[in-house]
């Protein structure tokens, strides 16, 4: 019964009539893909070395796992290069003396890899909701109260530490005090960190671990199919066979609580196809000057009179998909929403860069809308 309601619920959202639920459960579900590999390498690490594991899984990760994620290695040499060592250093003292206190405080979870990603659940969602709203948002002209709370949600629900930074880093052309705020809470104070640790009472489910295996194995086949990045593609074929090994290995078990996070990933494979919305205006191009050459490839969107071509990255996952925008000098006589190919300058204006375009041709659009950084 659980396995047909599980069924049912994936086929309902699948044909759901409106596109934001679909890109809410697609961003959701590659966060959980995402962090899958993570708690995969920290489970075996935690099981050959008990004693060090904990502690080598937290600077190993992508700072997507249970824990202060700003103790990741891969996330400070992130923010180094994006923010310069003071930043780096700083978010990683503040996420290693928070890591030690919070173990002193609460006795480390024997939870499994299922309950790992159970766990997860509501922090996917919220950046899912989170990733919506933001890219719905035509135009982000936030104060400084309204610039700090949003940080402060974006940050607290970061799909993962690495994909916050990248947030971060975006959100520097819109509200430097939202970028701060991001920084200063992401991976050190965020909802991961806080929330309690997943009981070992929840241990395994054999039916979960199928639905997961499929999942990973179908998304590593289509090299990610715009939920990760194609890097991922081998740790996703990993996973896959590691999670076939667990259900073989747990097949008499039974918990029909664990089976959600399986049934979102795959959901989020079918529904993988969604694009993201369109609708910024202002050009995010980092470290383009005025006289630059610019040849850009995106999707028309139009607001007011102001005219861009839009494109979203990807760092890790479509739940920290960032966009890359183009601001036109003028409009063209082409519709919102098609794609165009644009060659021109980049010329400054009073709101910031702008192309003006030399030539430009119509493009169709394509089967990926990603670029992958």
């Amino acid at each position: 019964m659980n396995a047909f309601l599980i069924v049912c619920a994936i086929a309902a959202l699948a044909t759901a009539p409106t596109g934001h639920v679909q890109a809410v459960v697609a961003a959701a579900a590659s966060t959980l893909f995402e962090s899958i590999p993570f708690i995969l390498a920290a489970a075996i690490a935690k099981r050959f070395a008990p004693r060090y594991g904990k502690t080598l899984s937290g600077f190993i990760g992508c700072g997507c796992a249970h824990g202060s994620g700003a103790r990741s290695l891969a996330v400070a040499a992130l923010t180094l290069l994006t923010f310069g060592p003071l930043v780096a250093v700083a978010r990683f003292i503040a996420a290693y003396i928070g890591a030690r206190a919070w173990a002193r405080s609460r006795r480390d979870s024997s939870a499994s890899v299922l309950a790992e990603i159970t766990a997860l659940v509501p922090c996917a969602i919220g950046a899912g909701i989170l990733a919506v709203v933001f890219a719905s948002s035509p135009h982000l002209h936030l104060g400084t109260f309204a610039g700090v709370a949003c940080g402060l949600m974006l940050g607290f629900f970061a799909p993962c530490t690495l994909g916050a930074v990248a947030l971060a880093a975006t959100m520097r052309h819109f509200s430097m005090q939202a970028t701060i705020a991001i920084l200063a809470i992401s991976g050190i104070c965020d909802f991961r960190t806080l929330a309690r640790a997943p009981s070992a009472r929840q241990t395994h489910d054999a039916f979960a671990y199928v639905i997961g295996a499929a999942a990973c194995a179908l998304l590593a086949y289509a090299h990610g199919a715009t939920l990760l990045n194609p890097r991922f593609t081998i740790a996703l074929w990993l996973s896959s066979a590691a999670l076939a090994v667990l259900a073989w290995r747990y097949r008499a078990k039974r918990n029909a609580v664990l089976r959600w996070a399986p049934a979102l990933m795959a959901a989020g494979v079918l529904l993988s196809h969604a694009s993201p919305s369109y609708s910024m205006t202002e050009t995010t191009l980092n470290d383009a000057v005025a006289g630059d050459t610019l040849v850009f490839r995106g999707v028309l969107a139009r607001h007011d009179r102001e005219t861009a071509l839009v494109r979203y990255a990807i760092t890790c996952c479509r739940a920290d998909a960032q966009p890359i925008v183009v601001q036109l000098e003028r409009p063209v006589s082409e519709r919102s929403g098609q794609w165009l190919e644009a060659r021109g300058t980049l010329i400054e204006k009073p709101a910031g860069l702008a192309l003006r375009i030399r030539t430009y041709r119509r493009l169709n659009a394509p089967t990926d809308p990603f670029v992958y950084r």
